[in-house]
């Protein structure tokens, strides 16, 4: 069956009630897109589990136990990788106060452009397992720095109680550590006999056409073709200065006396060489009413029952 049609003459343009309708349904259907596609962003404070007006502290606070919830080594939940990096890409940017603020104004579609422009807001992060060793230990941001010299690191014993272990407990430690002086490059200077920290290699003729390599001891070369200037004024006090630095220690529940928790670099600074690791070994407290003992990850209390409610049976 054709359907009638009419020739283009005889058209008529619909009336101005309708296209008005038209406009309105039309501005309508763009706004619940951008609506959607807001709502799509994802929410940093709402992946962190925060509010916006959260400190420093909160959202520190609030990573390490998102993360610790989430690491795909503990988690074994379907997208747990996933979630875990991007609540570490979450912490990245709100931890920074410049990306904070531009995400904060114009959300991640700023940070993009902010990004293509070249500005990233703060010193390249070396990537998720970076941030996390940053509170747990591990092996990130090390790669293509074994050849540098390490600063001794620290073992520091924790005493840590029955109860704390069972329940887990958040501690909060003060560290005081030597860093180096912030405008210490400037109190260097170049010497081709320093081969590393301490390091300093001369050549010595000791007959003619012969020459003899002699290494010695200089506590003034402090990296491969860099000496210290003594005296300097940009470093008054040394190469050195003290620094107080505030760490938190996460005791997971079930945790085991000899389990260490590492924080990467927290070491002292020397000029020429990266700072070692701080390690806190755990130590168990005895129960203080000596009513519990554990073995493994099981916890035991011993009693003594009368007959009668072992025959019929009681609670505690």
């Amino acid at each position: 069956m054709a359907w009638p049609c009419s020739s283009s003459s005889s058209r008529k343009n619909p009336p101005a009630p309708m296209l008005r309708r038209n406009q309105w349904i039309l501005q309508s259907l763009l706004l619940c897109v951008l609506v959607s596609l807001a709502n799509a962003a994802t929410d940093y404070y709402k992946l962190l589990g925060i509010g916006r007006r959260a400190t420093a502290k909160e959202i520190k606070k609030a990573y390490r136990q998102k993360s610790l919830e989430w690491h795909p080594d503990k988690n074994k939940q379907e997208g747990a990788s996933e979630k875990f990096a991007e609540i570490a890409h979450a912490y990245e940017v709100l931890s920074d106060d410049s990306k904070k603020g531009i995400y904060d104004q114009h959300g991640e579609e700023g940070l993009k452009q902010q990004e293509q422009r070249g500005g990233s807001g703060g010193g390249g992060g070396g990537g998720f397992d970076d941030i996390f060793s940053q509170f747990f230990g591990g092996n990130g941001g090390r790669r293509g720095q074994q050849r540098e010299q390490q600063t001794a690191s620290v073992e520091i014993p924790v005493r840590i109680t029955m109860t704390q272990l069972y329940l887990g407990d958040t501690i909060e430690v003060e560290y005081v550590r030597e860093t180096l002086c912030v405008n210490w490059q400037e109190c260097t200077k170049n010497n081709q006999e320093c081969h590393g920290p301490g390091v300093k290699v001369r050549m010595q003729q000791i007959a003619p056409g012969f020459v003899q390599q002699v290494q010695q001891h200089d506590e003034r070369c402090i990296a491969r073709g860099k000496m210290w200037r003594p005296n300097c004024k940009e470093c008054p006090n040394g190469q050195t200065e003290t620094e107080k630095v505030d760490l938190t220690l996460d005791i997971t529940k079930g945790m085991r006396p000899g389990e260490v928790i590492t924080f990467e670099g927290v070491a002292d600074e020397k000029p020429g060489m990266t700072a070692g690791d701080l390690h806190f070994i755990i130590m168990e407290l005895p129960d203080s009413n000596d009513e519990f003992h554990r073995d493994g990850d099981q916890l035991y209390k011993t009693m003594e029952v009368p007959l009668v409610d072992a025959l019929t049976g009681f609670s505690i």
